[in-house]
């Protein structure tokens, strides 16, 4: 490969993580408190519709991800309310919102675009010729913030108390509760921002259930970066290779295996990773469990 090659490639790797990335870094403080989103596929799904939608209606591709934060927001609040507040079983809630959102993306889609051109003229703006832009930059940004949010400040060690002892971290003042509900929507809106990256960042288009499993692959990358920012960057990274590499190799017919084997080997390197690392990583001692203060 040329430098140039491996320059565009290594750019568009960064491009593909981003939607990873951002949804990751969500669950990673969800998870430190106590909290597992199954449902960030959804959130990841409803926040690009948000970007595209809005992103034509106003012209602003700002707008768009803002719309997008919203929608992620909104739909992290439903988890919440059940999940946290309602101490229902955060799997579960976390599956049933992922169906509802890929049906009401899908109604609204064929609604609202039956007809109508569904690339999106405003996308966001991009360094150059590249595929780089200001979500992609954000995300590697909050990655090092993350990091000492997270290990370095008081705060981060409220929040991993949370997730691993929550009754010290009530007997110590903390409203662990509060803080769970915080993360849950903080991880929505990223999750909102991750579609984003993707429909309008990407794919300059929405379709439906364009995410893929990317919600699903986040989840992943959480378990394989175990639980620290730094570590889901490289995760993220290691699977937008995997994505990058399959669509060239196809796109340039270098090899006769069939095409939705490709499509299988971000999802097989992410069973291999979770088999891999599932043994020797251990997750927050209280996550998934309900947790009442009185």
């Amino acid at each position: 490969m040329t430098p140039e090659a491996v320059l565009s490639f290594v750019l568009q790797t960064l491009a593909f993580a981003t939607p990873l990335l951002l949804a990751a870094q969500g669950e990673v403080f969800a998870e430190r408190v106590g909290v597992i989103n199954v449902g960030l596929e959804g959130m990841l799904l409803v926040g690009a519709l948000a970007s595209v939608w809005v992103a034509l209606l106003t012209g602003s591709p700002l707008a768009g991800v803002l719309a997008a934060v919203a929608a992620g927001v909104a739909l992290a609040a439903l988890f919440a309310l059940f999940g946290v507040a309602l101490r229902r079983d955060q799997v579960i809630v976390g599956t049933a919102l992922n169906f509802l959102a890929l049906g009401l993306t899908g109604v609204l889609f064929r609604a609202y675009f039956s007809g109508r051109t569904v690339g999106v003229a405003p996308t966001l703006p991009r360094l150059a010729d590249t595929d780089i832009n200001a979500l992609v930059v954000l995300a590697l940004l909050l990655v090092p913030l993350g990091q000492w949010l997270l290990f370095r400040t008081r705060l981060g060690v409220t929040l991993r108390a949370a997730g691993e002892v929550p009754e010290a971290a009530a007997a110590g003042g903390s409203r662990v509760n509060r803080l769970r509900v915080a993360w849950v929507l903080a991880g929505g809106a990223f999750a909102g921002a991750g579609g984003a990256a993707l429909a309008i960042g990407i794919n300059n288009a929405f379709t439906e259930n364009m995410t893929g499993g990317r919600g699903f692959i986040a989840l992943a990358t959480v378990v394989f970066g175990r639980w620290t920012p730094v570590g889901v960057l490289g995760a993220s990274l290691l699977f937008a290779a995997a994505d990058v590499a399959q669509a060239r190799l196809q796109a340039a017919g270098l090899v006769t295996v069939p095409y939705p084997v490709f499509l299988a080997i971000p999802y097989v390197l992410t069973l291999a990773a979770l088999a891999l690392r599932g043994a020797r990583v251990r997750a927050p001692a209280a996550l998934g469990e309900p947790f009442d203060q009185g």
